[in-house]
C-alpha cells in the first residue's frame, strides 16, 4: 500500500508540475449605472458584479432627474424639493456645479429636462410657484433654458394655443446639430432652440398609417439608442370605436422624418422600449388589467420584423420602472422597492437582486458600453 500511495502521490505532484499554468481571467470591464436612493444619494451600480460599488452623496435634496452629459464624463442632476442643479464628476465623484433656481419665494419646478449636444445648456418645463401669505400660486409653465455657467435659466417663452401644455409632463431631446427642440406630446412640438419658438407640429393623429385619433410617444434615455434617433413605443386610439392599439415609432431627429409601424392592440400600460446593442431586439414591459387581474409580462420583439417573438410573465410590482443594461444581457426592474431586480434578457428568468438599502427617488442611468 505505501508503494501504490507513493505512486499515487508522484503521479500527483508529476501532473501538477508539468501542467500547463492556468489562464488568467481577464476581470470583467466594470458595466456601470447610477440610480438616486432616499435621502440623497446616487448610487453607482456594476451591472457586472450585480451590486453596488460606489456612492455618490448630495449636499442638498434628493435626486429627481439623472442625465448623463454627451461625453459621457458627467452626470447632472435635478433635486426635487430645493429644486436644483448639480453638476457631478464621475471619475472623481466631486461636485462641479451646484445651483438653486429658487429664489425670493419663487420655486422652480422643472420637468421633462434635457441637455444641449454641447453640454452647456439644458432645456426644461418650468413651473413658478409663489409663497404667498396664505396659499402657494402656481403659474404657468414655460419652456425654459437653463445655462449651466451661469448657473440660473437665462431665457424662457410661453407656450400658445397652438401647443399649449395639457400636462406638464413631457419627455423632450435635441437634434444633434443643437438647433432643434423635440417636445414629445400627443403631437411632436419641434422648436427652434434659438428664438424658442415652434417651427413645427408633427399631428401624429394625423398619420396616414395608423389612423389615429390620439397618441402617446415617451422616449427615455437609451444606452442602445441610435445616436440622433428616437425609437420608441406609442399608443393610439381610433377615432371611431377608440379601440387602442401600440406599435413602434422611429423619429429621426435630424430630418425630422418619421415612421410608425402599428403592432397590435395596446395593454393597459406598457413602458417604453429599451434596445439590444445591436438594435435587433427590442424589450418592454405590459401590464394588462388591474389589482387581482393584473398581469405583467416582459415582451421581446424582433424589431426588423416590428413583431413580437417572445412573453414571459413575472410578478411585477404595482408601481415599477424599466431598464437594461448596456451589454443588452439583463432587464431591469426598479422603483418604489428597496431592490433592483435583475432578470436574463434571452430567457427573461429573474437572475437577482441588487439591495439599495433605499428607496428609488431617480431614473436609473445606464452607461453606454463604448464608455466603459
Amino acid at each position: 500500500m505505501r508503494a501504490i500511495s507513493a505512486l499515487l502521490t508522484l503521479v500527483c505532484l508529476t501532473g501538477s508540475l508539468f501542467a500547463a499554468p492556468a489562464k488568467a481571467v481577464k476581470p470583467a470591464t466594470p458595466e456601470l449605472m447610477y440610480l438616486g436612493v432616499w435621502p440623497h444619494t446616487i448610487l453607482v451600480i456594476d451591472a457586472n458584479q450585480e451590486k453596488i460599488v460606489d456612492k455618490i452623496d448630495l449636499p442638498t435634496d434628493i435626486a429627481r432627474t439623472l442625465l448623463l452629459s454627451p461625453d459621457c464624463k458627467k452626470i447632472i442632476a435635478s433635486t426635487l424639493r430645493d429644486n436644483s442643479i448639480l453638476v457631478i464628476d464621475l471619475a472623481s465623484k466631486q461636485i462641479l456645479n451646484r445651483f438653486s433656481l429658487d429664489s425670493g419665494g419663487i420655486f422652480t419646478r422643472l420637468s421633462g429636462l434635457t441637455i444641449d449636444p454641447g453640454g452647456k445648456l439644458l432645456y426644461a418645463v418650468g413651473t413658478d410657484i409663489t409663497k404667498k401669505t396664505d396659499r402657494f400660486e402656481v403659474g404657468e409653465p414655460k419652456l425654459v433654458v437653463i445655462d449651466l455657467d451661469a448657473k440660473k435659466i437665462t431665457r424662457s417663452a410661453e407656450f400658445g394655443k397652438e401647443d399649449a401644455l395639457t400636462s406638464p409632463r413631457t419627455n423632450m431631446k435635441v437634434s444633434p446639430d443643437g438647433k432643434f427642440l423635440y417636445m414629445f406630446r400627443q403631437s411632436i412640438f419641434i422648436y427652434d432652440t434659438s428664438t424658442l419658438k415652434m417651427v413645427k407640429k408633427i399631428e401624429l393623429s394625423k398619420a396616414e398609417a395608423p389612423e389615429t385619433s390620439s397618441l402617446s410617444l415617451s422616449p427615455v434615455e437609451d444606452p442602445n439608442a441610435p445616436e440622433g434617433k428616437v425609437v420608441g413605443i406609442f399608443n393610439s386610439s381610433d377615432p371611431y370605436v377608440h379601440q387602442r392599439i401600440f406599435g413602434i415609432a422611429e423619429i429621426d431627429l435630424a430630418t425630422q422624418n418619421y415612421e410608425m409601424t402599428p403592432i397590435g392592440p395596446s395593454a393597459t400600460s406598457i413602458q417604453p422600449m429599451l434596445m439590444s446593442p445591436d438594435r435587433k431586439y427590442g424589450y418592454t414591459v405590459a401590464v394588462n388589467g388591474t389589482h387581482g387581474n393584473r398581469v405583467t409580462e416582459f415582451w421581446v420583439f424582433d424589431l426588423k420584423t416590428k413583431k413580437i417573438i417572445s412573453k414571459k410573465e413575472f410578478i411585477g410590482r404595482t408601481r415599477l420602472n424599466f431598464g437594461i443594461t448596456a451589454d443588452g444581457n439583463k432587464l431591469l426592474i426598479y422603483n418604489a422597492g428597496y431592490q433592483v431586480e435583475v432578470y436574463d434578457a434571452k430567457t427573461l428568468d429573474l437572475r437577482s437582486t441588487i439591495d439599495l438599502n433605499g428607496d428609488t427617488v431617480s431614473n436609473l442611468l445606464v452607461m453606454p458600453m463604448m464608455h466603459h
